[in-house]
């Protein structure tokens, strides 16, 4: 029997299928973005296993059920809006809630596989893939309603399930250590703090003249100040990495896109099998994380930051994009009388500032287990990399800080593409400025981290390390940023040692040493310097006996730069670009060489610090020429250890 149109069976029956097309859109939405979520993993883990070590994941381990969930979270709200959409619009709100949803599901996992840079032509050919897989799918005879609930499940319990094996695989870690040698008594804790792109010239702990680093300066009191103290290399990953191993750049497998693959042994390593607790707190989360292989050793390890301030993606990007090209159309600048916190926050960057790595440090030490272990603990600080923005609130020292759109996109979002030489002086300053701002804050951080562990007595009976991995170019030679050379503004680096009885206190170095020399000067120091696996000479010959052993296998400085940076910050004025650079450092004289041009120079930095004037022609300085050479050229025949 047929119902009759306006009947009150067919308005029912009408409401009814209304409501299926709705929740089948809401099921069809969760089902296809958990999917999504499991095809995008797999699409990871795939090219990671296909394309060896240069690609990395660049998102935190979690990642393997994080993404299905966000994905499905995600889908679920989209569904809920197209459900509500098509109970308003029946038949063209279904058809285009179910081309959109599986448009987008098939998205993720291509933009992951392709190049991000092509998104919207990949959104096209998501959304004609959508177009003729719907009504194929639609003519199976396939009751797709009941296989989604079915299979719902499954997709949505496979998410604790990882969760739990992720979690579980660190708690084991800490519990392996925990269980491993116990250590000889008297055992001092490792402070290793590594200050990411700050270079030492700019810091008043060297004479600056504005105050950027007042606490650096009351701890040099407690400790050993290094004078001419240089990087291994002029960016993180290779510096880091010479940290950990003790070994040069060339000998381990390190590029740009590489992370660290050697079987060298680690620092961490090696300190937790003599029954230290281990653990790293990192905010360079391209090179430093578990993706770069620098966790390797360490029990605890805390990186990429899982919470929602950091799964904003593009914030205000395209009204901001607006402000830019119509203040630019314009030819002005939009002013603002003061500085402004919602522009702050709409372009900061998003990255664990020094006072989240502070927080995780602390953390860690007041929960960890067995307190009669000695720890190494391993802070790398982020705050003075571009873009050089402290974070919100924080009060600016130096200059008024950025005013206006046109100010924030040339800081953060031009600063990479622009030709900086043609900035007006009124950006150069703010540039300067706000790089110093970023070195005074991060001092800041530091100071009270460092009340913070003499209120808790974690001073006594510790070493601790303060020092850079590389410097920045701040448009002397006409450079920007870093890796991408090897003057003097790129590798000259703090170091502040501060010995656990205090002893020392005060001692300048003013020999030139190398930061490659910390895992044989911490394992020396400890006195776990017997059977270790660390090349080059402790440091601590500077301080203990009345002069610096000078032979020449311990007073190099030997830096390298095999390619520029690949972000191309100085629009290929890298002399890095025509082919790797070596240098050699020894007392006031740099020798600096391109082995892809032949071009060598040679600067004495002591009379010319700003490395102005090369010498390389000059008669009176070849003997010393030639030792630097046949220096550098037994040092670069060392050979690169075995892949992992």
């Amino acid at each position: 029997m047929s119902r009759k149109e306006g009947s009150p069976e067919a308005s029912i029956a009408a409401e009814m299928a209304t409501r299926g097309v709705a929740s089948g859109l809401i099921l069809m939405a969760a089902w296809l973005g958990l999917a999504a979520g499991w095809i995008e993993v797999g699409t990871r883990v795939f090219l990671k296993n296909a394309l060896g070590p240069g690609y990395m994941y660049l998102m935190t381990r979690h990642f393997v059920w994080s993404v299905p969930l966000a994905n499905g979270l995600i889908f679920l709200g989209a569904g809920l809006s197209l459900a509500a959409i098509s109970r308003r619009w029946p038949g063209s709100g279904s058809w285009i809630g179910r081309r959109m949803l599986l448009a987008l599901a098939i998205l993720p996992p291509m933009l992951v596989a392709g190049r991000p840079i092509y998104s919207w032509a990949w959104l096209l050919l998501a959304g004609g893939i959508a177009m003729r897989a719907i009504p194929t799918l639609e003519r199976w005879p396939i009751d797709w309603w009941k296989w989604g609930l079915r299979t719902l499940p499954l997709l949505l319990g496979a998410v604790p399930c990882t969760a739990g094996i992720v979690v579980v695989g660190s708690w084991l870690a800490e519990a392996r250590q925990a269980a491993g040698p116990r250590p000889a008594p008297g055992l001092p804790n490792v402070l290793l703090v590594i200050l990411d792109t700050v270079r030492a010239d700019r810091l008043s702990l060297y004479g600056y003249g504005r105050p950027t680093s007042p606490a650096l300066e009351r701890l040099a009191k407690r400790g050993i100040r290094f004078d001419e103290a240089r990087s291994a290399a002029p960016w993180t990953l290779p510096s880091h990495a010479s940290f950990f191993t003790g070994r040069w750049p060339h000998e381990m497998h390190v590029g740009w896109n590489d992370p660290l693959q050697t079987d060298f042994p680690m620092l961490a390593e090696y300190l937790a099998s003599r029954g230290y607790q281990t653990a790293g707190f990192v905010a360079n989360l391209q090179y430093c994380s578990y993706d770069a292989g620098l966790d390797r050793g360490f029990a605890h390890y805390e990186d990429y930051p899982f919470d929602l301030a950091h799964l904003r993606p593009l914030r205000a990007a395209i009204l901001l994009e607006f402000a830019w090209n119509a203040a630019t159309w314009a030819g002005v600048s939009i002013g603002l009388d003061r500085y402004n916190p919602i522009l702050h926050w709409l372009l900061a960057p998003d990255r664990k500032d020094a006072g989240v790595i502070n927080d995780e440090f602390l953390g860690w030490l007041e929960r960890r287990g067995d307190r009669r272990r000695p720890y190494f603990a391993f802070l790398n600080y982020y705050d003075a990399h571009s873009p050089y923005l402290p974070p919100e609130g924080t009060r600016f020292q130096f200059g008024p800080g950025p005013r206006s759109v046109l100010d924030f996109f040339v800081l953060v979002e031009r600063w990479k593409e622009i030709d900086k030489l043609r900035l007006g002086q009124n950006f150069i300053n703010l540039i300067l400025d706000s790089y110093e701002n970023c070195l005074a804050y991060l001092d800041w951080r530091l100071g009270r981290l460092f009340v913070e562990l003499q209120r808790r007595g974690g001073m006594e009976n510790t070493l601790v390390i303060i020092a850079a991995d590389h410097g920045e170019e701040l448009g002397g030679h006409e450079l920007f940023e870093h890796g991408e050379s090897l003057y003097r503004p790129e590798i000259h680096v703090p170091l502040l040692i501060l010995l656990p009885n205090g002893e020392r206190a005060g001692m300048v170095v003013r020999e030139t040493v190398s930061l490659r020399d910390l895992p044989s000067t911490i394992v020396d120091v400890v006195g776990l310097a017997d059977g270790s696996p660390f090349p080059g000479r402790s440091l601590a010959r500077h301080w203990q006996s009345g002069r610096p052993d000078r032979s020449e296998d311990q007073a190099d400085a030997y830096s390298e730069l095999p390619a520029p940076n690949p972000a191309f910050p100085s629009l290929g004025r890298s002399p890095a670009t025509k082919g790797p650079m070596v240098s050699l450092a020894r007392g006031r004289h740099i020798y600096i060489r391109n082995e892809g041009d032949g071009r060598e120079q040679l600067f004495d930095e002591a009379a010319d610090p700003r490395e102005l004037r090369d010498l390389i022609g000059v008669a009176e300085v070849q003997p010393v020429l030639r030792v630097l050479r046949d220096r550098l050229d037994r040092l670069r025949a060392t050979k690169a250890g075995p892949r992992r």
